[in-house]
């Protein structure tokens, strides 16, 4: 190699190394600009955009949404919750919660559509707050696995049972 095409290579590497310092992975601030997320990273996203407080928000203790998905308003605030910027911002973060991951689930068991009709309701009427934390049995749960492998595992060792004793 000669000289010229030396540095050339040098500056090249150099300069694509120096743009690589300023590059960042995930925006915390806004969730929405990560691009091409895999599951786990949809996943954060979504948590980041639960982060995002403000300060009207944070006046009252059942103001904020979290990773449980609870709201709790009660019905002399339900003016304040409406009016004074809060119900904008848990909008504005369910909205980023939906463009993110789309089939995400608080822990009550319950979608970013769930909130976003009960707040859209309450604040429609301003007459009655109201709570989200509604828990309801999840059918696919492991609890409900024993109902459904009790009656043919007792079918299946009395039939087996039949069969070495009467030898058919």
């Amino acid at each position: 190699m000669n000289g010229k095409s030396s540095f050339l290579v040098c500056f090249s590497f150099g300069t694509f190394f120096l743009l690589l310092t300023h590059v960042h992975a995930e925006n915390i601030t806004e969730p929405r600009k990560n691009a091409n997320r895999s599951p786990f990273e949809s996943w954060r996203s979504a948590y980041f955009c639960m982060m995002n407080t403000s300060d009207s928000c944070t006046i009252k203790d059942g103001y904020t949404l979290g990773i449980n998905g609870v709201l709790n308003v009660h019905d002399s605030d339900i003016k304040t919750f409406c009016n004074d910027g809060c119900y904008d911002h848990t909008l504005a973060v369910l909205s980023c919660i939906q463009d993110v991951k789309s089939d995400f689930f608080f822990q009550t068991k319950q979608p970013v559509s769930y909130l976003q009709n009960v707040t859209d309701r309450a604040c429609a009427s301003q007459l009655y707050g109201f709570n989200t934390n509604v828990t309801t049995k999840n059918p696919n749960s492991a609890t409900s696995l024993y109902g459904r492998v009790y009656m043919p595992l007792v079918s299946a060792l009395t039939t087996m049972a039949f069969i070495a004793t009467f030898g058919v």
